[in-house]
């Protein structure tokens, strides 16, 4: 083998997914686009994906989907992984119909070239990838670039279409409201703010009070300390008065019995 074909050949795209978990361990957000919508809903996937999309949004005027876990218990072994991965098994739920961005994973496209999103993905040089498996793999990097395209071009129109909907439909309904219904709403929208300040002065409060015990605590423990000191010296004090007392004693004795020496 020549040193070009050397070259070119360990150049050469394999990747084949471990199934070691590793990506999916670490994606807490995956991004999710109409393809994936449209494939799911054709192949009835769309109930395993539905409780975890979310719509996320980025001012000024960007918005995605993504698949998130809502807020993770205490007995969630992974707490920050993606939500359709079985951890425990270790293995993804809709495997056979994952999403664009984890099929593609790690090769990308950017409309004019192919290239790796992580070089150290475990799969990469696993095993052999023919020539039709290879295509595959950038069919699918390709279908994730034209994916993200499309999705960022039409979920922000949607999106600003559905909310300008509800808002229109909530001008309406508050317009056919009477006098009295729209009393009775002023009334409880006040007693909501009115309830939702009180709870925020209370956990303030809360909060004041757990400062004050922690400096109470420390005042006492300062005074401890310092009480502890004061009986150590004095202790000290006592031991050196009884030292020198001694010491006296032994003078007094030694010339006692110098002076009886000398008579």
């Amino acid at each position: 083998m020549s040193d070009s074909e050397s070259s070119k050949e360990s150049k050469k795209y394999v990747h084949n997914c471990t199934k070691c978990g590793s990506c999916c361990e670490k994606w807490s957000e995956v991004p999710i686009f109409i393809e994936d919508l449209q494939k799911w809903i054709a192949d009835g996937t769309i109930h395993h994906v539905l409780p975890f999309l979310q719509i996320q949004e980025t001012p000024p005027a960007y918005v995605r989907l993504i698949l998130k876990k809502p807020a993770a218990g205490e007995e969630d072994p992974n707490p920050s992984g993606c939500p359709l991965y079985d951890y425990s098994n270790k293995i993804c739920n809709i495997y056979s119909s994952m999403p664009l961005h984890c099929a593609s994973y790690p090769l990308a496209y950017n409309g004019e070239k192919f290239y790796l999103v992580d070089r150290d993905s475990p799969g990469l040089g696993n095993g052999t990838m023919t020539a039709e498996t290879l295509e595959s793999a950038r069919e699918i990097a390709r279908n994730q670039f034209e994916a993200v395209s499309s999705s960022s071009a039409i979920l922000p129109l949607l999106y600003t279409m559905i909310i300008s909907s509800i808002m229109q439909k909530s001008q309406e309904a508050m317009a056919s409201l009477s006098d009295e219904d729209k009393q009775q709403l002023e009334e409880l929208l006040s007693k909501s703010k009115d309830d939702q300040e009180a709870e925020e002065e209370a956990d303030s409060q809360e909060e004041w009070e757990d400062i004050d015990a922690e400096e109470d605590a420390t005042v006492e423990e300062d005074t401890t300390v310092e009480e502890d000191t004061t009986v150590e010296e004095d202790a000290t004090v006592e031991e050196d008065a009884t030292v020198e007392e001694d010491a006296t004693v032994e003078e007094d004795a030694t010339v006692e019995e110098d002076t009886e020496k000398e008579e």
